[in-house]
């Protein structure tokens, strides 16, 4: 019987690189091994940007790229919040999601409809919503309500916040989407070709519209936890997270390219941010080498990433051998 060969993928390489910084970390300081830190703290201030991230996934995949999803989410936030305060609750969370919806419509039209770059019109964007959450806050803090708090302060049983519940929940879906669903098909195959995806009969604009529309709608729930994880939000709360996003994304594998990722990576390189965030501030490191290992950390990635993806590629190569006595 023919035994089937275990291969080191880029996900294999993930896994160890997320054991060995745990492991490296727990052992100079055991504080990280206490389960209220690692869930509480650790877990729980990675969850806005780990949500995010799911989404802006499918966006990346397609070859695009949402450097807005930080404003997106402040101004969701600070719009509910001043809902919330003349209308209660109800009118609070609707006002969010519609708001990180209509973020998102107006990214994916600009994109979809009018053909600007993806990168070009998120950055334009990145700066319009952050102007907009200025504006209507008078650039002042907009403080939580009922609905936000209970997102961002309730534990489950009393031990797990809520909100890792709803990250596990939309992880589960997110993977499924792009794995198991003709919608997944579609966005790796507008990351690969977009023209020849769009003449089989893919309505790529309208596959373009739906994952922006998501992505803004998921900022928007994260912007609901964020607030009442803080209590309250700044209009410039949301500035470097865009790219805090797009930095998972890429330490996952996915291809900034397009055509080349899955969910694995990106939760996995989620857990990694989150082992590194937590761990060099419980090892006393400086913010400014904390920003040194991040970067480096991310370098090795996409080096092992290359040499793995290059190793595939060769392994799959047909070589055709020269038939004995062919003329």
């Amino acid at each position: 019987m023919k035994q089937k060969k275990l291969k080191f993928t880029f996900t294999w390489a993930l896994i160890i690189l997320l054991l060995a910084l745990f492991v490296g970390i727990a052992c100079i300081n055991n504080v990280f091994l206490s389960f209220d830190y690692l869930v509480g703290v650790m877990l729980r201030n990675i969850v806005e940007i780990g949500m995010m991230a799911l989404a802006v996934t499918l966006i990346v995949i397609t070859g695009g790229i949402d450097l807005s999803v930080g404003s997106i989410m402040v101004l969701s936030a600070m719009i509910g919040g001043i809902a919330a305060a003349k209308g209660g609750n109800v009118l609070g969370v609707s006002a969010a999601l519609l708001t990180g919806i209509a973020c998102g419509f107006f990214n994916g039209f600009l994109i979809a409809r009018i053909k600007i770059s993806p990168l070009v019109t998120t950055l334009a964007t990145m700066y319009l919503y952050m102007g907009l959450a200025r504006s209507f806050s008078h650039g002042d803090s907009v403080y939580s309500y009922p609905a936000s708090q209970w997102l961002g302060t309730t534990d489950v049983g009393g031990w797990v916040p809520v909100q890792i519940f709803f990250y596990l929940i939309l992880a589960l879906v997110f993977w499924f989407i792009l794995a198991k669903t003709t919608l997944g098909r579609k966005l790796i195959g507008i990351g690969l070709n977009e023209n020849a995806t769009m003449f089989s009969g893919v309505n790529t604009r309208r596959v373009k519209m739906i994952i922006y529309v998501v992505s803004g709608l998921i900022c928007a729930f994260a912007g609901l936890i964020w607030l009442g994880r803080f209590t309250s939000i700044k209009y410039d709360a949301g500035t470097s997270l865009g790219l805090k996003v797009v930095t998972i994304i890429v330490l996952g594998g996915t291809s900034i390219m397009g055509g080349i990722g899955d969910m694995k990576g990106t939760i996995l390189a989620t857990l990694i941010i989150a082992v590194l965030n937590s761990g060099l501030t419980v090892l006393n490191i400086p913010i400014a080498a904390q920003t040194i290992v991040h970067g480096l950390i991310l370098v090795i990635s996409l080096v092992s990433y290359f040499i793995l993806n290059n190793r595939v590629t060769r392994s799959r190569i047909v070589k055709i051998k020269p038939q004995t006595g062919a003329v």
